[in-house]
């Protein structure tokens, strides 16, 4: 199974934030005043109204598990491709049935999925126990980062409804100071209407559906790269050669590669 680039998703994360942010410029500067699209009391409604709703639809831990996700989205590893040159070597010192050798170096590899997989190997568990334990830890993994995204999804769904209880809350300000002709005080309650829903929009359609939707590539990308290191796993597993092991995985790498750039 290919395993996509990482630095796809950093680079394109970095470049909706700062275009993101130039939007926002924009639309305040074109309302003629940036100052007119700030008002606290429809931003107490809406982003008030959104924390109420992650602290009674989520745990503690969900929701310090989804936050610190995001950073994950702008940071850059060495990707895959580490890992695979970590199995190989371990496997070289299989193939030459220098398992003490090989068991050491296992234990000194970052990746725990990895590591995981190889002591097993080194261990001699069968290949059922093998293909049981790791498909376990990648749906495991899934299950953990669909939880992440679901967060913001749910977010992403309330942020609007909150925007219109402070048009609603801003309307009937407007009405009761209708009959004392107070323009002033009209005018800031027309002001709590309109730009309520517009910070629900906002945070709806500006963040949280991108974040949810960026969390779900990373997930797709991290599926991916798992089931490569699986390949390479069950390779060792079966005795096959360094060469051909790394030959079967640097393919998928390359055709992941054509697949990214569009070349395939």
């Amino acid at each position: 199974m290919p395993a996509p680039r990482r630095s796809g998703l950093v680079i394109t994360s970095l470049l909706g934030v700062v275009t993101t942010i130039l939007l926002l410029v924009f639309v305040a500067h074109a309302g003629g005043d940036a100052r007119f699209f700030y008002n606290q009391e429809g931003l107490i409604i809406v982003v008030g109204g959104v924390i109420c709703v992650a602290l009674l639809a989520f745990s503690w831990a969900e929701i310090t598990a989804a936050l610190s996700a995001v950073a994950s989205i702008f940071r850059h590893n060495n990707g895959v491709e580490a890992d695979v040159a970590h199995l190989v070597e371990v496997s070289k010192l299989l193939y030459a049935r220098q398992v003490q050798a090989a068991d050491e170096k296992a234990r000194k590899v970052s990746s725990p999925f990895l590591r995981l997989g190889l002591q097993m190997v080194v261990d001699g568990a069968t290949l059922d126990d093998l293909m049981n334990v790791m498909n376990w830890r990648i749906q495991k993994l899934v299950e953990l980062e669909q939880g992440q995204s679901r967060f913001f999804r749910v977010l992403a769904s309330f942020a609007p409804a909150f925007g219109l209880l402070g048009t609603l809350a801003g309307m009937v300000g407007m009405l009761k100071q209708l009959g004392a002709g107070d323009i002033g005080l009209i005018g800031s309650s027309m002001a709590v209407a309109m730009l309520a829903t517009l910070y629900g929009l906002i945070l709806a359609n500006l963040m949280f559906k991108p974040l949810a939707i960026k969390l779900e590539q990373r997930t797709t990308e991290r599926v991916a790269n798992l089931n490569l290191l699986l390949e390479g796993i069950v390779l060792a597993h079966l005795g096959r050669s360094p060469s051909v092991i790394q030959d079967t995985l640097q393919s998928y790498l390359l055709d992941a590669r054509d697949e990214v750039s569009g070349e395939r």
